[in-house]
Formats: structure tokens, C-alpha cells, sequence
């Protein structure tokens, strides 16, 4: 997308969101997240070509399991920590790719890993093993080991 036809949708996209709530008394959960999204891909100085190129290559990256290098590879995209990175990770691929999240590490007893699991993808990979090796060992779906581990279910 060019800038004009960017700044095209910008406008365009205002004009769509502010007709679908200018009439509400407050917003809905999608009306929430449409804005921000909005405020967000604003912000944002990927072009869609970019982002189809870096997620293609982390993905090839993920398939051979190089969870480093598949990380590093979507941290290139401008505004992507590790977090984003995993959460994209774990949406292709739900069955090999888990989430790091805060909540997660604490309740792993892995607290030391929270001051540097935003940026370093080494602490990551220790993650990722760490819940695969867990979850297979409780008989679980990696997904469904995570979000028990979130939900403070186990």
C-alpha cells in the first residue's frame, strides 16, 4: 500500500468506525478493539508486503523448529517484542508454539526468567522446551497446557 492509498484507508477507516458509534451510548468490545486497532496499524510503519515476507520466512524457520531464529525473524517487524512474536508463533502453529506471558512464568516457578523474557529470545526457547516437555509429560496439548497454566488452573 502506497501512502496515499494508506492515508486513503486512514480516512476512510475513521469515517466507518465514528459512524458505528457515534449513535451508541458506549461501545462494545469489537467497537474497543476496532479503535484501538485503528490507533494501532496507525502507529504502524509496516507495509503489508513486509509483513508477508518476515511472517513467510519465521514460519519456514518454525516448521524446522529454529525457534530462535524464527523469533528473531519476527522481531523485525516495527513494534513486535517477544511476546507478539510468540503469540504469532502459536497461532500458525497451536500444537508446537506456546505463548510467554508473565502469569506463565510464575506459575512455572520461573520468575527470574521475567526480567528478560520481553527481549531475549534464548529465554524463550527455555520457555517453549520447558512447557513441551510439560505438557507432553502430563499427556496435554501444549495449548491446553498453557491456558491452564494462565487461567491458574494448574
Amino acid at each position: 500500500m502506497n501512502r496515499k492509498e494508506k492515508l486513503n484507508w486512514y480516512k476512510n477507516e475513521f469515517e466507518n468506525i465514528h459512524e458505528s458509534v457515534k449513535n451508541k451510548k458506549d461501545l462494545s468490545y469489537f467497537d474497543f478493539l476496532r479503535i484501538r486497532n485503528f490507533k494501532l496499524q496507525n502507529s504502524s510503519t509496516e507495509n503489508e508486503e513486509h509483513i508477508k515476507q518476515i511472517t513467510e520466512e519465521s514460519f519456514e524457520l518454525a516448521k524446522d523448529d529454529k525457534i530462535i531464529e524464527a523469533i528473531n525473524k519476527l522481531l523485525e517487524l516495527n513494534g513486535v517484542a517477544i511476546p507478539i512474536a510468540s503469540t504469532i508463533l502459536a497461532m500458525k502453529f497451536p500444537e508446537k508454539y506456546a505463548i510467554i506471558d508473565r502469569r506463565v512464568l510464575i506459575a512455572l516457578d520461573k520468575e527470574d526468567w521475567i526480567k528478560d523474557y520481553l527481549k531475549n529470545p534464548q529465554t524463550y526457547e527455555k520457555y517453549l522446551l520447558l512447557m513441551r516437555d510439560n505438557s507432553k509429560s502430563k499427556g496435554m496439548k501444549l495449548r491446553d497446557y498453557e491456558r491452564m497454566l494462565f487461567e491458574g488452573k494448574i
